[in-house]
């Protein structure tokens, strides 16, 4: 058996708990953690073979002729917060991605994820990207709304049948719309950058964590009901597949009238805020994937 290579941070509930489940299964882990990168890391890497090289990482030294799959759970920021503020920090992050993103994409193993380059520097897709990204994606999107025009905005907010939420185009951070000084600071903002609107749909929130050909569900409901959500966790394969993507978590909305809507989807995936249980579900699913490959050889 060869070497599961991860790459995160110490603090990622979700690397520790795909280590744990690897550990139990007796498979052979190099975990490089982004957190404590230098100077333990030492990587040599010839592009024209794809996976002719080696990495050493505190004292352990592998091929990469030996690695089987890869877990990629590094966000390009190797340094301390202090550090990134000085151009010196800002150029070993740029220049670390760079070396990641481009290895990982030309490697011939398994990567979780093995991005494409559009979703390079793109972790959240509100449901503007995926409009652009999937304009036939099966479930239904809801009303949004991206203009430089304030008056527009506050006319979206308050011809919306549901919540309104108002998030930036480049992070996850939304903000609810309720009027009174919600429109004015609509109106602040509208003068230096583009508004991006969504109205929430009502109905019960579901999140589904697709795994390879895995769907666990975290539904407040609990239903359990694994036979009944197979047409929708087939409508998230369908999603995840046609963006390339072998590990991502759809926000899911399953409206009165039986209608299933996708607010967003997030290519990196937290776990923290789950239970144990699903966390375990997850990360289970995580290490069937990982050495999949292995096993069927």
């Amino acid at each position: 058996m060869g070497v599961v290579l991860m790459f995160g941070r110490d603090d990622d509930p979700c690397c520790r708990a795909v280590r744990e489940e690897l550990a139990s299964r007796r498979r052979d882990v190099l975990f490089v953690a982004e957190d404590r990168l230098f100077p333990g890391l030492r990587f040599a890497w010839t592009p024209r073979t794809r996976n002719d090289g080696r990495i050493c990482y505190e004292g352990r030294e592998i091929s990469l002729a030996d690695v089987d799959a890869v877990l990629s759970r590094a966000w390009g920021v190797p340094v301390a917060p202090e550090e990134f503020e000085t151009a010196d920090g800002r150029y070993v992050c740029a220049e670390w991605n760079a070396l990641l993103v481009a290895w990982l994409h030309a490697l011939p193993c398994p990567v979780f994820n093995h991005l494409k380059p559009e979703l390079w520097y793109k972790t959240q897709l509100n449901a503007a990207d995926l409009a652009a990204l999937l304009p036939d994606m099966p479930f239904r999107r809801p009303r949004t709304l991206v203009t430089t025009k304030s008056d527009e905005a506050i006319s979206f907010a308050r011809g919306a049948r549901g919540r309104v939420r108002y998030s930036p185009l480049t992070r996850r951070s939304p903000y609810r719309v309720r009027g009174g000084t919600d429109d004015a600071e609509l109106v602040s903002l509208g003068s230096a950058l583009p508004l991006h609107l969504a109205e929430r749909p009502d109905g019960d929130a579901v999140e589904a964590f697709v795994v390879c050909t895995e769907v666990v569900f975290d539904d407040p409901r609990d239903q359990g009901d694994a036979e009944g959500r197979a047409p929708v966790a087939r409508l998230c394969l369908d999603v995840a597949g046609a963006l390339g993507l072998s590990f991502c978590k759809l926000s899911l909305i399953e409206a009165a009238n039986g209608d299933w809507y996708c607010l967003d989807l997030d290519r990196m995936p937290q776990l923290g805020a789950y239970s144990p249980h699903l966390q375990r579900k997850v990360a289970r699913a995580l290490a069937d994937g990982l050495v999949a490959v292995r096993a069927k050889a």
